[in-house]
């Protein structure tokens, strides 16, 4: 059973009403909701969004459809001629790489052919040989831990 104070409340309900007047000092109490203002502003509307991550909100939320374009039939074959012609320049380009390549690839074996029978073998060998661990390489710089 609850107890009654001599005004006729019961002990609970006075320690609730004590609390009240003081809670305000004790506690931190729930913030209040700005309208309109600089935080809403700020985030361009995005409830919850800060400024400084609103730039990478497309990156994760999900895209939007956009609608198709569409293109007239002079757009369409001024983009087919484009789209030839830039396969054809990209064919010229591969045919005189390969060109480059095979002369290169010539030229070597005719310097090797031009050794004499004693160096042809050991100049066909790749050299696999790791590069040294204390190999200085020339910077704009010295390293850190000068000298080696």
């Amino acid at each position: 059973p609850a107890m009654t104070t001599r005004l006729g409340s019961s002990s609970g309900e006075v320690a609730l009403r004590a609390l009240r007047r003081i809670a305000p000092s004790l506690s931190r109490g729930f913030a209040k909701k700005v309208k309109g203002g600089k935080a809403s502003q700020s985030a361009g509307g995005l409830k919850g969004v800060q400024p400084d991550l609103q730039p990478w909100l497309p990156l994760i939320l999900k895209p939007q459809k956009q609608a198709k374009p569409t293109f007239t039939k002079e757009e369409l074959q001024d983009a087919e001629r484009r789209a030839k012609e830039y396969s054809r320049q990209k064919s010229y380009q591969n045919l005189a790489w390969r060109r480059d390549m095979e002369t290169k690839f010539r030229l070597r074996n005719e310097a090797f052919a031009a050794l004499p029978e004693v160096l042809q073998h050991p100049a066909n060998e790749p050299d696999l040989e790791p590069f040294p661990l204390t190999r200085r390489i020339p910077t704009d710089y010295p390293p850190a831990a000068w000298p080696l």
